[in-house]
């Protein structure tokens, strides 16, 4: 990538971006992808704030990123299209309603996009029929919501029907969790869907081969990553993390501390 980008003056006293990330990084050779979950007040360690999400998205819009698809990462690595200096991907997994309500206008606000990746079994049919995660708590998205991230140019992903770990089921349950999820999102959405987000980021290479099979371009994990398609790296982005420690993710290895967990 090019190293001709030029900083606003109150950030370059505070950047030390080598911007030569691990050749193991993500996809495109070395695009960092983020990993984000539910965004609250409070809640589980993967949660972040508005306040924190928003700060850091305005620090990736002047620090001069540009957040791309995953879609058009691996089609800039094909050949069918180029990267831009600073490339970075954005991921928000398990399709919590507030991806829809507080994420995405903070991204249109800044001319952002990012990749959601959906749990087809968590998605309501309606306001009436929202559901919650399992300890009740957290409300999903509906599919009219979903429909509006599409229209609003994000990204789209499977995530399974009921982000159960992977690795445990029996073939026949890891084909319907993988090829059904695909199924629901393509007939609710009416686009391809071609990349997948493990759940818990955990898979071997019975799932990876499963997830080949049933169709998808490519898979993300978490920080046990790397460059193959069927198993693309992520930073995790978790509440603890502060805009110091997010501005040094982008200028560390990323074998650190705060790389660990997912779901």
């Amino acid at each position: 990538m090019s190293s001709l980008i030029t900083y606003p003056a109150e950030i370059v006293s505070k950047l030390s971006f080598t911007f030569t990330l691990a050749v193991s990084a993500a996809c495109g050779g070395n695009v960092p992808i983020l990993m984000y979950h539910s965004v609250a007040p409070s809640g589980d360690p993967l949660t972040v704030s508005e306040v924190q999400l928003d700060e850091q998205l305005d620090f990736l819009s002047r620090g001069g990123f540009t957040t791309m698809t995953v879609k058009e990462v691996l089609d800039a690595e094909d050949g069918h299209g180029s990267l831009p200096d600073y490339p970075i991907v954005l991921t928000f997994d398990d399709g919590f309603v507030e991806h829809y309500s507080k994420v995405l206008p903070l991204l249109q606000k800044r001319h952002q996009k990012a990749t959601f990746f959906i749990v087809s079994g968590w998605t309501g049919t309606d306001a009436a029929h929202r559901k919650t995660d399992p300890q009740g708590h957290r409300p999903h998205l509906i599919w009219s919501e979903v429909r509006a991230l599409r229209d609003a140019g994000m990204e789209i992903g499977s995530h399974t029907v009921t982000h159960n770990s992977l690795v445990k089921l029996k073939r026949a349950e890891l084909r319907v969790e993988l090829e059904q999820s695909k199924l629901d999102l393509e007939r609710e959405l009416n686009i391809p869907i071609n990349v997948f987000a493990y759940p818990f980021t955990r898979q071997d290479i019975r799932v990876r081969q499963a997830v080949q099979r049933a169709g998808y371009r490519a898979a993300l994990v978490g920080p046990r990553g790397g460059a193959d398609r069927r198993e693309l790296q992520r930073i995790t982005i978790r509440g603890s993390v502060s805009l110091s420690d997010f501005r040094g993710l982008l200028a560390e290895s990323w074998g650190t501390g705060y790389t660990t967990g997912g779901g």
